[in-house]
């Protein structure tokens, strides 16, 4: 079998350049809102009367990615989206342009990012043969894994909710060592501070502090080491599963006629019947 993931399987990230257009028009309104202020604040390096609005464009593009990284705990949104802010200031500031720029760097980051999300959904492909599992991603550069049934352990499932009405999931195959697992972890801590001082350099203070946490693992791994977002996973599971239990029915027959064999050469030798 060869597959790919399906066309929503990046639905995340499709869904974060989709919002890099809404924030253009939201940003462009604000422009307007704030203009009838007046305001006049003042940054060394840029010019007074875009500050307000360079305030306003890192405020909600950092803002926002904060939101997303902590949702899917990356810091890879924080930096796309401070470098669309970057170049948004750069020309304004440096090129002397116009304040409209700034939705035409957003809504085109956008659309640019739509265009890599596909490419690189693309770039994946899977592998079924009878021998190994063979899954690649050719986007940028080039990643491949190969794994034999008889190193499999376990074959786990996981379908979110778009996966199940659109039916694709995600096949992770999980190994001995440990390949396939990830970890989550919870904490919680308290903290409390005392501190006294005047007008002397040094304050004295006295500080306490506690914290816990618990890890649980579970099955991850990259889209390039997994079948990740597969249509009609539920098949691809079973396929994998049959094929693992054939190899390994293989392998126990390999055993017996070596051992047979064995017991011949042994026999022929010594003479016993």
């Amino acid at each position: 079998m060869k597959l790919k993931p399906h066309p929503l399987a990046f639905w995340h990230l499709f869904a974060v350049s989709g919002l890099l257009i809404i924030l253009g028009y939201l940003l462009r309104q604000l422009y307007v809102f704030v203009a009838g202020f007046k305001l006049r604040i003042f940054i060394p390096f840029l010019q007074q009367y875009n500050v307000a609005n360079i305030l306003i464009l890192w405020g909600m593009l950092i803002g926002v990615a904060i939101i997303v990284g902590l949702i899917y705990i990356r810091v890879t949104s924080l930096l796309a989206f401070g470098a669309v802010a970057l170049v948004a200031t750069i020309l304004t500031e440096y090129f002397k342009m116009p304040l409209e720029i700034h939705f035409w760097v957003l809504v085109i980051s956008g659309f640019t990012g739509l265009s890599l999300t596909e490419f690189y959904r693309r770039g994946h492909n899977y592998y079924i043969t009878n021998l190994r599992l063979i899954t690649e991603r050719n986007f940028i550069s080039y990643d491949s894994r190969q794994l034999t049934y008889d190193k499999i352990n376990d074959l786990a499932l996981v379908q979110g909710l778009i996966g199940r009405v659109l039916n694709f999931g995600t096949v992770i195959p999980v190994t001995a060592s440990g390949f396939g697992l990830g970890e989550d972890s919870a904490s919680a801590g308290i903290g409390a501070g005392v501190g006294t001082g005047g007008r002397a350099p040094l304050l004295p203070g006295v500080g306490f502090s506690a914290s816990g946490e618990r890890a649980v693992q579970i099955p991850r791994g990259r889209t390039y080491h997994t079948l990740y977002g597969v249509q009609r996973p539920r098949e691809v599971q079973e396929t994998i599963a049959r094929m693992i239990q054939k190899q390994m029915s293989g392998s126990r027959l390999e055993r017996i006629a070596s051992g047979v064999e064995r017991l011949l050469s042994e026999n022929k030798v010594t003479g016993k019947e």
